[in-house]
């Protein structure tokens, strides 16, 4: 039973992205992922004491299926060509590469783990699968020692296992009058590494890219019905990508070198939760707007 009296509450963070399970009010709380009372794990650390200041704790545990798909433009700042092991050398006053555009896939399933009342921490593992085009322009005669048309087209797919980890930062507090109504603030970081492989044959990866990702997120968390809550938000999310990646070309002496960078690192965030009755678990969507665009979706239940 939640009261009108004002309790500044942290809220939990979990799954894909964010689960605002606290409710302002009396330390005893049921359902939607609630625990009425010490957790047998003792966890979140200090939960006790907070649940006597009057906050209102989710169950520590979270586990998420989460689907994720995007596409943004890529700069290539420099490409190295090399033959018979000599180090790779600049031929962007030679060849003039355009923006490439990039696609990904990921499924993955994410295990978090709220181990102070306003610190998640979580690991995560799935698979990835995408696309890179772009064409390379050939301005002048052929590079001597390499056989290359004067328009050559990008099109590379690529695929494997991706597996990382993160950390979360969230609270929140009533908005007026009313115990129900919470704003909430979502920090978020994590780093990935994707065990890449090409899908073309000729074309082998020397390298594992790896991606870290902030985000922050500020939204409003209430009460749907009797035994239904949401919450929406807004936000933005930085991506720094691996700036180099390096590889070869199968059944021949060439090695490449490519130089790269997002050609807009920050884009916008819109999501929407919804929990499910009192079993702890919930929904929600979230896509992103600007140079990068992407959509998340992702199922999560707290025990």
């Amino acid at each position: 039973m939640v009261t009108s009296r004002c309790v500044r509450t942290f809220l939990l963070v979990s799954g894909a992205l964010f689960a605002p399970d606290g409710h302002a009010g009396e330390a005893q709380a049921t359902g939607e992922g609630h625990v009425a009372g010490p957790h047998w794990s003792g966890l979140p650390i200090w939960g006790a004491e907070a649940e006597a200041r009057g906050f209102v704790l989710p169950a520590p545990f979270g586990i998420a299926i989460t689907a994720y798909s995007a596409e943004q433009p890529v700069n290539i700042e420099d490409l190295r060509l090399g033959r018979n092991g000599a180090p790779p050398v600049s031929v962007s006053n030679v060849l003039q590469i355009d923006r490439v555009d990039t696609t990904q896939q990921n499924v993955s399933a994410k295990f978090d783990v709220l181990v102070l009342p306003f610190l998640d921490v979580y690991g995560l593992a799935g698979y990835t699968r995408g696309t890179t085009r772009g064409v390379i322009e050939v301005p002048g005669d052929s590079l001597p020692g390499f056989i290359v048309p004067r328009q050559l087209q990008l099109d590379a797919e690529f695929s494997g296992p991706t597996y990382g980890a993160g950390v979360t930062l969230q609270g929140g507090t009533p908005v007026g009058e009313d115990p129900d109504l919470m704003a909430i603030v979502v920090l978020d970081w994590n780093r990935t590494r994707t065990d890449l492989e090409f899908e073309n044959d000729a074309l082998i990866a020397e390298t594992n890219p790896e991606a870290t990702v902030f985000s922050a997120r500020l939204g409003l968390h209430g009460t749907l019905g009797s035994k239904m809550t949401g919450a929406v938000w807004i936000g933005a999310m930085h991506q720094t990508i691996q700036q180099t990646v390096a590889g070869g070309v199968s059944d021949t002496d060439l090695q490449f070198v490519v130089q790269q960078s997002p050609t807009r690192p920050w884009n916008t965030l819109l999501g929407a939760l919804l929990e499910l009755g009192d079993d702890g678990g919930y929904v929600l969507v979230e896509g992103g707007l600007g140079a990068r665009k992407s959509l998340l979706l992702s199922a999560v239940y707290r025990f």
